[in-house]
């Protein structure tokens, strides 16, 4: 029997595991660290570069928040929307940042601190290539696909226009897929989204979705749960400090989202 081969399999199996544990386990919450929840394919809010790091307005807003606050950033990159709100619910992250409208169903559910962007009464509606004869505004689409990210703030004005046969997209670049090979008639986004995609891709027309009262967007604002009111305080104190020195007017400029 080879003793030492043997012995080195096993430490290499107990580091592996280890890594493995270690890789699963929630980070630890202290006093000093800023866990914010985000995903990544959502530029110019986030996305990755071409080094593996995360970049983006949002990643921008994040670091420069928590350097105000005294606080270590985490970045926790959970996919999707409704993860980010399952891991806000759950405790596992302190806020959200990631481009979110501030809607009135929305602030029902948690507390939001505005950070960027004005009062939207319209979103966005893009076609490849034409807009179809015909159609010059949503209430013309009866039977066309648009499609939508879940549980996002476009996706409940979708909601008020049953006639349309909603495709559900797991990012944002999804939809510009989407209406490019077919699969789609049409894509709802955020319209800072839209205008990206139009600067990079002539083909796109557009169309202005006009919004109900009720869902209009009064701004892009940092979600946290409701009952973390220290938490609030302080974001909203870190962000009007941020706005005063004119930080987040240079970073809407970098990004190109003013």
């Amino acid at each position: 029997m080879n003793t030492p081969k043997i012995f080195v399999s096993i430490i290499l199996i107990l580091v592996i595991v280890t890594g493995i544990y270690m890789m699963y386990q929630p980070t630890p919450k202290t006093s000093n660290t800023f866990i914010v929840g985000t995903a990544a394919g959502y530029a110019p809010f986030v996305s990755i570069n071409e080094q593996g790091e995360y970049e983006g307005f949002d990643i921008d807003v994040a670091n420069a928040l928590a350097k105000q606050m005294n606080k270590t950033l985490i970045i926790k990159d959970l996919g999707s929307m409704t993860s980010l709100f399952v891991a806000l619910e759950q405790g596992k992250i302190d806020a959200i940042i990631w481009g979110l409208s501030i809607i009135p169903e929305r602030l029902q559910k948690v507390a939001m601190i505005r950070y960027q962007g004005e009062k939207t009464t319209t979103y966005p509606l893009l076609f490849w290539n034409a807009i179809p004869e015909g159609i010059n505004s949503i209430t013309d689409m009866t039977g066309m696909r648009v499609c939508v990210e879940p549980t996002s703030s476009q996706e409940s004005a979708l909601n008020a226009y049953p006639f349309i046969t909603k495709i559900p997209i797991e990012h944002v670049d999804d939809a510009l897929l989407s209406i490019q090979y077919g699969k789609a008639d049409a894509a709802l986004v955020e319209p800072a989204i839209a205008k990206k995609f139009m600067n990079k891709y002539p083909e796109i027309k557009k169309i202005d979705m006009q919004l109900p009262e009720k869902d209009q967007v009064l701004g892009i604002g940092i979600a946290v749960k409701k009952n973390n009111v220290s938490l609030q305080e302080k974001i909203e104190l870190g962000i009007d400090a941020l706005t005063g020195d004119g930080t987040l007017a240079l970073l809407e400029k970098k990004w190109d989202i003013a």
